[in-house]
Order: C-alpha cells, then structure tokens, then sequence
C-alpha cells in the first residue's frame, strides 16, 4: 500500500490523512485541543524524506514528544511518588505518552515513537460506543496533566503554521 500523506488545515484546525486513516487537530475557542477520530485509529507519520509533508509533521510530533518527556524528567514527576499525573502518562521504556481525555468520556490519547515514525493511536477505553467518533481533550485549564497542556498549545500552533503553509502553497500550484 502506498503511503498517501497529506495535512489540511482550517479554521483552528489541522486534519492529518494518511491512507484511510484521518485524525483531526482542533483548538475550541476557550483554547482546548482536541484531537478527533472516528473509532479507534493507528496513524503512523514516518521520517521519510520522499513525502516533504509527512517528515515535517513528523519532527513536530517528535518536537512535542521531547518536550513532555524533557520536562517530566528535568521537573522530577517521573520520580515524584506523590504525583497527581496519571499513572500511565509517560512510558518511557515503550517511548508512549498516554494522555486520558480531559472530559471523563473514556478516550485516550497515545503517541509512540520507534525507528523513525511516531504513531498516533485513538482509542476508546471501555466498550460504551458514542457514535463512533473518538475525541480526546487537551484541557488548558483544571487537567489532571497540570501544565503539561502547555507543550500541546506549541505543538498545536506550530502544526497550524506548518498546514497553513502547505495549503497556501497547494492553492498557488493549483490555480
């Protein structure tokens, strides 16, 4: 199967597509990100340099990942045993960031870095169905992640740039 990379953006969105696999990207007005599928999906970005969009999306994701993993380790929380960071948050043998949705609906984020690709992986924790559509929160204010929303709010601004570029740039070659 051919790999079919492509980033759009829009209004405080992003949506990643990758063969028949779409994830999106959306910052909500009180400054919140969520991120969105429908049903459990695994989204692989590879560092591939033949798809110039795909590597680029794929050092923002590894940016986003260092800076929460750097900052959980340089700040001590992956040694703090009173802790109130979710017990799962970094899996720092796996390379996996778990991130449990801010809203209590069950929906987890993961993403998991080896050999040159990060994998997005969108899934619901227990078996209560909701219109097949999974979204996971990102909250800026009162998450059980305390401030590591923070890093999601730069990747999420940096991502949005990148697709904006992108699509600027498709508008131009098309016209």
């Amino acid at each position: 199967m051919e790999d079919n990379f492509a980033i759009e953006s829009g209004n405080r969105s992003i949506i990643l597509k990758k063969d028949d696999i779409a994830i999106s990207i959306e910052q909500s007005l009180d400054d919140d990100i969520w991120f969105n599928s429908n049903g459990n999906v695994s989204l692989t970005i590879n560092y591939s340099l033949r798809i110039e969009e795909e590597w680029r999306c794929y050092t923002i994701f590894a940016n986003l990942m260092k800076s929460i993993i750097g900052r959980f380790i340089l700040n001590g929380d992956d040694k703090d045993e009173y802790s109130i960071l979710p017990q799962d948050f970094i899996d720092l043998e796996n390379k996996t960031i778990t991130w449990h949705s801010d809203t209590g609906a069950d929906n987890i984020l993961q993403l998991q870095y080896s050999q040159k690709a990060i994998t997005i992986i969108m899934t619901k924790d227990n078996d209560r169905t909701y219109d097949g559509v999974i979204k996971v929160r990102i909250r800026t204010n009162g998450s059980s992640y305390e401030y590591y929303y923070q890093e999601f709010m730069r990747f999420f601004s940096e991502l949005s740039r990148y697709a904006t570029k992108v699509n600027g740039m498709d508008r131009k070659l098309n016209k």
